[in-house]
């Protein structure tokens, strides 16, 4: 009955047929065995409970667990990838992927890091109950390479539009994402005349091929609608995606399709399509993308792509306020000499 009772005061806060692995809960009762008390963990940061109010009725309610949040900033220099030199210096695989998706629109960490290259960014980190709990927003960051140096600045607008901006105020998000995978080798790049594997002598490539484990999630490029998915002899299973002005992008030798995916639908950029496999004619587990404009296949990795929309004139006042508070703290870093350091200074 005690079981029933705590079901029906629960029920309009949590619904209890959601419990999930993991989650834990305590009784508490007095020295009678009276239940005084109830409390159930729903992840890591969510209590329902129910307790006694000072009538002695028993009342539901719902805590939420207060996260502090502290301000730190890292410095690091690429020796081989961006991925093992954010590891060597203690940070996780999400924060790494996180730095990388922010400049995604302007640099190929697949092909342009070189050694020497450095990077910096100031970042959140979240704290539970004084213990580091996860890593939060990356709020400004900035990577200089010998194929070139960007700057990003995080700016919410009053309106509550979120992005990263350059210091002019520009998008950095782009109308293609600059690769369909993440981290991944690319095996073959873009040329006229390439070595084909299995065939064993040359014919035009116009594409890329990117080596990458079976299974690895591949997206779409840019928003647009499924035009053909389905077998298509060499490429094995394949998707073409039409998009804005004459551009269509192409993907080959899935394993599977993408949730959803079919001939008509409209897909997102950055939205999963397939899943790498080894389909058609292929030596191993790889994808075949390629890009058309105008009914020409183009080397993607040298087409021009338009921006993002950048910030509207009414808000560069406030832009400008945030910027100056984020490139100050990014200066900060030049002073300390571990990292990562926490920058007490967080705005001037």
């Amino acid at each position: 009955t005690e079981i029933l009772v705590l079901e029906k005061l629960l029920n309009p806060l949590f619904d209890t047929r959601r419990c999930y692995p993991g989650d834990s809960y305590e009784i508490i009762t007095s020295t009678s065995g009276v239940l005084e008390g109830f409390n159930y963990y729903s992840g890591p940061l969510d209590i329902y409970g129910v307790k006694k109010s000072t009538s002695g009725e028993l009342i539901a309610f719902h805590q939420k667990i207060p996260l502090e949040k502290r301000i730190f900033g890292l410095v690091g220099r690429i020796e081989t990838s961006l991925y093992e030199s954010m590891v060597q210096l203690g940070q996780s695989p999400e924060l790494t992927m996180r730095f990388a998706d922010i400049f995604a629109w302007q640099i190929d960490f697949l092909t342009e890091p070189r050694p020497g290259d450095t990077f910096k960014f100031i970042w959140e980190k979240s704290y539970k109950e004084g213990k580091e709990f996860s890593d939060g927003r990356i709020l400004v960051a900035q990577y200089l390479g010998e194929e070139g140096s960007h700057t990003a600045i995080l700016f919410e607008d009053p309106e509550g539009h979120k992005d990263y901006y350059t210091v002019k105020g520009e998008s950095l998000r782009k109308e293609f994402l600059r690769s369909p995978l993440n981290y991944r080798r690319i095996s073959s790049h873009f040329s006229y005349r390439r070595f084909h594997p299995i065939l064993k002598y040359y014919r035009p490539h116009f594409g890329i091929d990117y080596a990458a484990p079976f299974g690895t999630p591949v997206v779409s490029i840019g928003d647009g609608v499924v035009t053909y998915v389905g077998w298509k002899g060499d490429y094995g299973r394949f998707v073409k995606i039409r998009h804005r002005n004459g551009y269509y992008s192409t993907y080959g030798h899935f394993s599977r399709y993408g949730r959803g995916i079919g001939r008509g639908e409209n897909v997102e950029q950055g939205q999963v399509v397939g899943y790498v496999g080894g389909t058609g004619l292929a030596t191993g587990p790889h994808l075949d993308f390629r890009v058309i404009r105008n009914g020409k296949f183009v080397n993607f990795l040298k087409i021009q792509i338009p921006a993002a929309e950048s910030i509207k004139d009414k808000f560069k006042g406030e832009f400008e306020i945030t910027k100056r508070d984020r490139l100050y703290q990014l200066g900060l870093l030049s002073s300390y000499r571990s990292f990562p350091h926490e920058i007490v200074a967080v705005e001037r």
